[in-house]
């Protein structure tokens, strides 16, 4: 109730609750001036500083890219609160797919692992948001919770990465290590964390038993991964094999995944559905500012009839239509509609100095 008094005192309305976690809750809300947002709102002291300094420095990406993070938009912070706007992604999350244990075509298969190529290292379901552009026909995947990405400069091949992260997604590399000390580590931690993923996604279990420590450091010191009988496709076999390399040394890069047979193969144009060709050949038409080549790319579409045949009936969407009624009535009131947001803070040029340097105001 304090949490909704906050964002209402901000001039949002709170449409619902749409996540929480150990750290805080995130809402469903509108702002005159924002439009419909999520906004997470947490306690002072597990508000991370570098996730919010990180996904400023990801929006700086080509605007190709951008497309896949969780963009942060405002921020304040208050006595006892912090409340962060970010992207509201209308179609869940990975964990909610894969928890359906149902078994996806291969052309979806690829469109996924296509998709998740950003640098994160806490690659899981929970952090990977599904959202439908309006009037797209199509599901983009969103990577959110930027607390331990780590940039890497250009000319630098590794960086050195403290032991964090969830653990049967973590490499052997991070794995393995004392937990007190810096790693050298590079990109390919993620290559593993996305080929745990997958083999997750594809047979529904994990090669270890996820509930048990002991036996996920067993399967790192042991170096055997074992082919399950429902993965009877020989080229997905192999990518899962090399992403999945025990020594950071030999595992395949993200870069080099995407030129595999399994993306690249005469197999693989044969399994683009009619829809995917039909969706990419109706944004190359559009051709506006906002296409980018994911979206002329049939091997990157995942259509939005895919995901219902999955889910069923979207609650988003009803969730959204509710939203804009409210909206409707509320644009009556002068009130709502000359709400001001002047006092939150733009990202991402704000450093932390900035930000803990800046005047509380009481919570309400």
């Amino acid at each position: 109730m304090e949490e909704y008094k906050l964002l209402k005192s901000q001039g949002f309305l709170v449409q619902k609750t749409i996540g929480q976690g150990a750290f805080g809750r995130v809402y469903l809300v509108h702002h005159p001036q924002l439009g419909i947002v999520a906004a997470k709102v947490m306690d002072n002291q597990y508000f991370d500083a570098s996730e919010w300094d990180i996904a400023g420095v990801l929006q700086q990406d080509p605007p190709q890219f951008r497309p896949f993070i969780i963009n942060n938009i405002l921020a304040k912070q208050f006595k006892q609160s912090t409340v962060l706007l970010i992207d509201y992604a209308n179609c869940g999350n990975m964990k909610q797919l894969i928890d359906k244990n149902i078994d996806l075509p291969l052309n979806l298969v690829r469109v996924i692992m296509n998709q998740l190529r950003l640098i994160h290292r806490d690659i899981k379901g929970q952090n990977i948001m599904l959202h439908n552009p309006t009037g797209s026909g199509c599901v983009i995947l969103k990577i959110a919770d930027f607390g331990l990405v780590k940039v890497k400069k250009e000319d630098e091949q590794s960086t050195l990465m403290s032991v964090a992260g969830t653990k049967p997604f973590m490499a052997p590399e991070l794995q393995l290590a004392p937990s007190n000390e810096l790693q050298k580590a590079d990109a390919n931690v993620d290559v593993w964390s996305l080929g745990i993923l997958m083999l997750r996604f594809i047979t529904h279990s994990f090669p270890f038993n996820p509930h048990d420590p002991h036996n996920i450091r067993q399967f790192m010191v042991n170096r055997v991964l074992i082919r399950p009988p429902t993965i009877t496709d020989n080229l997905l076999w192999d990518l899962l094999v090399r992403m999945l390399s025990f020594d950071r040394h030999t595992r395949i890069s993200a870069a080099e995944a995407l030129q595999h047979p399994f993306f690249t193969g005469e197999q693989a144009m044969r399994e683009i559905s009619p829809q995917q060709y039909q969706l990419a050949h109706d944004s190359q038409r559009r051709g506006d500012q906002t296409i980018t080549q994911f979206d002329i790319n049939p091997l990157f579409i995942f259509p939005l009839t895919d995901l219902k045949r999955i889910f069923g009936p979207i609650d988003s969407e009803a969730d959204l239509i509710e939203l804009h009624k409210l909206i409707l009535l509320l644009s009556k009131h002068t009130e709502y509609l000359t709400m001001s947001n002047r006092n939150l803070i733009r990202p991402p040029w704000m450093n932390r100095s900035e930000f803990f340097g800046m005047d509380f105001e009481s919570d309400v």
